[in-house]
């Protein structure tokens, strides 16, 4: 026997209904791209306009944070009153002047910097804006984002995902090591909070530098069987032994 098509009607409306967000808390989600195309916004200019909206509080879980504009947007929103917080990948304790740099310039400005010691890499590009806004995607925070690569931003206010990328935020805050009082020369190698001295298996162990495997998580230093073998992709550069052990890595065996 057919069915009245006003049966079949009236669940329907209630299911939708059901679904519809509720008023006023629909998310809203803006698309950036680099290079950029026609009519869609610029990356850099979107998340430093969202850092100088910023109000209460910024949370950064970037893996790797040099850009000039975006440093300075972090440091204006510190001076205006903004808890600022940051978390960055231990890739950021290298030699490279420029990521050596803008370490040291958040740091000056008094924003806390943690380090992850995640096994691999603390991969993620995320900022978290009054607890209100996230804003993620592929885009790190450098000039190669901006102008070399093929990228891609959300912006994306909605206080429901907010807690939840600020709950991920709170976790990797509680596994990463504190970097150490801003360095007197905004140019000065920062280096991670201080840690057990590391216990080489032989010899006088090392002094000075030494070379992390990003994939082993093992250092090594000149004398070291495979120092001058791990692959330029994967190494990372720490001033001692130290600040190695603090970023998660452990000493190598078999060296003199």
């Amino acid at each position: 026997m057919p069915i009245p098509v006003r049966r079949l009607i009236a669940p329907v409306l209630c299911l939708l209904l059901l679904a519809a967000p509720e008023p006023g808390r629909a998310a809203t989600i803006t698309a950036c791209f680099a290079p950029p195309i026609p009519g869609a916004c610029d990356p850099t200019a979107t998340l430093v306009g969202a850092l100088d909206a910023a109000r209460r509080t910024i949370r950064v879980q970037i893996y790797t944070l040099t850009a000039r504009p975006i440093v300075a947007a972090l440091i204006r929103a510190r001076k205006r009153g903004v808890d600022v917080r940051a978390i960055v990948d231990r890739s950021q304790l290298r030699e490279d002047p420029h990521d050596a740099a803008a370490v040291a310039r958040l740091r000056a400005a008094g924003i806390p910097l943690r380090v992850d010691t995640v096994p691999g890499l603390m991969h993620d590009k995320i900022a978290i804006v009054d607890d209100a806004t996230v804003l993620t995607g592929s885009f790190n925070y450098t000039w190669s984002a901006e102008h070399r690569n093929a990228e891609n931003l959300l912006l994306i206010r909605d206080p429901a995902l907010a807690a939840l990328y600020a709950r991920n935020w709170r976790v990797a805050e509680g596994r990463a090591r504190p970097l150490t009082a801003p360095p007197a020369s905004p140019l000065a190698r920062p280096t991670v909070a201080a840690a057990p001295p590391a216990r080489p298996n032989a010899g006088a162990g090392p002094v000075g530098p030494v070379r992390g495997n990003r994939n082993s998580m093992i250092y090594q230093w000149p004398g070291c069987p495979y120092y001058d073998r791990i692959a330029p992709a994967n190494r990372v550069s720490f001033p001692s032994a130290a600040a190695a052990s603090a970023a998660g890595y452990r000493a190598a065996h078999g060296c003199r």
